[in-house]
C-alpha cells in the first residue's frame, strides 16, 4: 500500500506514460541524504571558450580515507534533480544505504555553450573520439579530484548519458575502457550519420576480443525517427552486434518515447546490475540461482531456413550444472560444458555430423556453442560454431510445462 501511495505521488509530478517510480527512487524514513553542490567550469582548455555547470552529490558515507567511485552523467541537469524522471541523487541515497551499489560520488555536467546555452553540445557528445574522455580525465575530475579522494581504476568509473548523451557516454567507454569499465546508455542516438550509426559494426568487429566495458542500453518501442533514422531500430541493432561479438550488456526495450520515463523506472534495478560484482557490494548476482534453468527446455534453432526442434535437460549436483540435449534429426548430442551466471546461459555440444557443412567455409566443425539470456520461463540467443566463425544463427527456448512460446 505504501509503495502504491508513492507511485501515485511520482504519477502526479508530471508523468504522462505507465511507467512509475517505485520506492528506490523516492525518499525513505531512516535513508541519510547526500550533498549536492553547484559548480561551473569555464576553463577549458579542451572546448575553449565554453561554459558549463556542472554538479557533484556526495553520499553520506563518504569517508575520505576512501577512495569513492564515480559515476559522471551527461546533461547532468536532467539527471541530477530529485522532482525528475530519474532522480539520482535520490536513488543513491537508497542503494548506498543498503549496500547495493558501492559509495559513489556523482558527477552531472552539462553541454558547454559558447555563444549561447548548451551550443557546444553536437560538437561535445556526437564526435567519435577520445575528446570528450579526456576532457573528463584532464578536467572535470581533476577538479572534482581537488575536493574529494576519487577512485582512479576503470572498474570504480560508470558513464551515463541519454540520446546524444547516450552516445557520448558509450564513446567515453569505448575509448577509454582503461579508465571507465561501465556505460549506461538511456534512448542514446545510434542513428548520427557517420557517427554513432558506426558503433554495431564497430562493435561487430571486436568478435573474439570485446573491449572491457559492461553496457546498459534502454530504449522505447515508439522513439523519434529523422532523416538518419530511427531510434528504436538503431537500439536494436545495437542489441544485436553486441551479442554477436559477446559483451557483458543488458538491452530493454520499454514501451515510451524519446524521455526518460521508463528509464528512470529502471534505474534503481540498472544500478544494481551494472555495479552487480564490484567489491563489497551486495548483489543478487552474486550467487546464480540455478533452479532458474534446472528442467527440461523446447528448443528452436533457425539455420539457413532449416529449423531445428530439440530437448535440453539441464541437471545441478553439488552446484555444478549438467545437461543433455536431444536433437530431432541427429538424436543425442554430447553436452561438452554448461554455465549460468548473470542471466547467461551458455552450454557447447559436440557438432552433429548434418551440420558439418550447413553453412560452407564457416568452419562448422568441433563445437557448437549456445550464448542466450534467460529471462523467466524462455531464453533466446546466438547460436554458433564458436566466437571464431562468422555467422550466428537464432535460438530461443521454452522451459516445459509454462505457456511462455519459444517459435
Amino acid at each position: 500500500m505504501e509503495e502504491a501511495k508513492e507511485n501515485e505521488e511520482a504519477k502526479g509530478a508530471g508523468y504522462v506514460t505507465d511507467y512509475r517510480l517505485g520506492v528506490d527512487s523516492l525518499p525513505q524514513d531512516g535513508v541519510p541524504k547526500g550533498t549536492v553542490e553547484k559548480r561551473t567550469w569555464n576553463e577549458s582548455t579542451i572546448y575553449p571558450g565554453s561554459t558549463r555547470d556542472y554538479w557533484v552529490y556526495v553520499p553520506a558515507q563518504y569517508d575520505e580515507a576512501e577512495p569513492a567511485c564515480v559515476m559522471v552523467f551527461q546533461d547532468g541537469g536532467d539527471y541530477v534533480h530529485t522532482d525528475g524522471e530519474v532522480r539520482v541523487p535520490t536513488v543513491f541515497d537508497n542503494l548506498i544505504h543498503k549496500g547495493e551499489m558501492p559509495v559513489t560520488i556523482g558527477v552531472f555536467v552539462n553541454p558547454g555553450g559558447t555563444k549561447n546555452v548548451y551550443d557546444n553540445r553536437e560538437v561535445e557528445y556526437v564526435t567519435l573520439s577520445d575528446t570528450y574522455a579526456r576532457f573528463l580525465l584532464e578536467e572535470i575530475l581533476p577538479d572534482v579530484a581537488k575536493d574529494y579522494n576519487l577512485v582512479d581504476d576503470a572498474a570504480g568509473r560508470a558513464v551515463c548519458g541519454m540520446s546524444d548523451g547516450g552516445v557520448c557516454s558509450f564513446t567515453v567507454a569505448w575509448e577509454r575502457p582503461d579508465a571507465f569499465s561501465k556505460v549506461i546508455s538511456h534512448i542514446g542516438s545510434y542513428t548520427r550519420l557517420q557517427r554513432g550509426s558506426e558503433y554495431p559494426y564497430r562493435i561487430r568487429k571486436t568478435r573474439g576480443s570485446p573491449k572491457p566495458i559492461r553496457v546498459f542500453l534502454q530504449d522505447g518501442a515508439n522513439d523519434i525517427s529523422i532523416i538518419e533514422g530511427n531510434w528504436t531500430l538503431a537500439n536494436i541493432n545495437m542489441d544485436f552486434a553486441l551479442r554477436f561479438a559477446r559483451y557483458d550488456y543488458r538491452f530493454e526495450l520499454g514501451t515510451g518515447g524519446h524521455d526518460l520515463c521508463h528509464g528512470g523506472e529502471i534505474f534503481p534495478d540498472t544500478l544494481r546490475w551494472i555495479w552487480r560484482d564490484y567489491p563489497g557490494v551486495k548483489s543478487a548476482y552474486d550467487e546464480p540461482n540455478l533452479d532458474a534453468v534446472i528442467g527440461e527446455w523446447e528448443v528452436v534453432s533457425n539455420i539457413v531456413s532449416q529449423v531445428r526442434n530439440g530437448v535440453l535437460t539441464i541437471t545441478e549436483k553439488d552446484g555444478a550444472l549438467a545437461a543433455e540435449l536431444h536433437d530431432d534429426k541427429d538424436g543425442e548430442l554430447k553436452i561438452t560444458a554448461i554455465s549460468f551466471k548473470d542471466d547467461m546461459l551458455i552450454y557447447k555440444y559436440e557438432t552433429p555430423k548434418s551440420m558439418m557443412s550447413w553453412h560452407k567455409g564457416n568452419g562448422a566443425k568441433g563445437t557448437m556453442e549456445v550464448w542466450a539470456r534467460v529471462t523467466g520461463d524462455t531464453f533466446e540467443g546466438a547460436l554458433s560454431s564458436g566466437t571464431d566463425s562468422e555467422i550466428d544463427y537464432s535460438i530461443k527456448g521454452r522451459k516445459k510445462g509454462t505457456t511462455a512460446d519459444a517459435k
